[in-house]
């Protein structure tokens, strides 16, 4: 279970890519630099989104260069930002 408060609602539809990074930050439960399929599903659960199990593991293909079936360092985030800005419509910059 996590413990923790977005930024805004997915139907908010208006976060930076800097918040969107920072929400990011704030779904690594277990601190360890990672981010995995199961926490990136739960965080888009509490933004509200819907078929979170399919969008968390879409996103991860795309964006995990290393085929670690992580989101780690700031390339694989660049292309989780860029990810969402266009399949997600939550970053508006």
């Amino acid at each position: 279970m996590f413990h923790f408060c977005p930024p805004v609602t997915y139907q908010d539809n208006q976060l930076t890519a800097q918040e969107f990074k920072e929400w990011l930050k704030s779904i690594d439960l277990n601190g360890d630099g990672l981010i995995s399929r199961k926490e990136l599903r739960d965080g888009l659960r509490a933004l509200g989104m819907n078929s979170t199990p399919w969008k968390a593991w879409r996103a991860l293909v795309h964006a995990d260069l290393n085929h670690n079936k992580h989101i780690d360092g700031d390339k694989e985030v660049e292309e989780l930002v860029n990810y969402a800005r266009k399949r997600w419509g939550i970053i508006v910059n």
